[in-house]
């Protein structure tokens, strides 16, 4: 597939996929920054909105937590990081999750240690769904949290995480 550049929000590219794997950009708010002819600047919320998305909002997490659902094929898989206001944001934040939750099954959450993508002090978590066709119950039952975050101490030089912590401290 070549690379093509491009505003991956911008709509619905029509094309699915049946594992989507992704670190989407951190920070809350999208905005364009507009210079006019006197060189003063303002700033414009980018709003996205689609058909395809269940909920309006600038916030550049949630939309991508939209677009990655509707980049899949069923069934599809989806392993996404994200910071921890995404899971618990009200409004657009709560719709999202409603509706995530009730049409994929969102199966796994890891609690990632602090600071492991972004920036220092950043918490972020790594969700994992499968889409599934339309059902008029929620899909999603049962939920695993594993937390690697809590009475743990990683570092990049002193305590790197290895391939064997999962199964060193009983997650399998």
């Amino acid at each position: 597939m070549p690379v093509r550049v491009t505003d991956a929000l911008a709509a619905d590219p029509g094309e699915r996929f049946d594992v989507v794997l992704t670190n989407p950009p951190f920070g809350k708010k999208s905005s364009t920054v507009i210079v006019g002819e006197d060189g003063k600047t303002t700033t414009e919320k980018d709003i996205v909105e689609r058909d395809d998305f269940w909920a309006t909002t600038s916030n550049k997490q949630l939309n991508f937590v939209q677009h990655i659902k509707t980049l899949l094929a069923i069934p599809g898989r989806a392993a996404v990081v994200v910071p921890d206001n995404v899971l618990f944001e009200g409004g657009a934040g709560e719709i999202i999750r409603r509706k995530l939750l009730h049409e994929c099954e969102v199966h796994t959450l890891m609690r990632l240690p602090t600071g492991l993508f972004y920036a220092q002090g950043v918490k972020a978590n790594v969700i994992f769904f499968d889409k599934k066709p339309a059902s008029e119950t929620p899909w999603t039952r049962k939920l695993w949290i594993y937390d690697l975050r809590t009475n743990m101490h990683f570092t990049s030089k002193t305590n790197p995480m290895r391939v064997e912590e999962p199964a060193r401290r009983g997650l399998q």
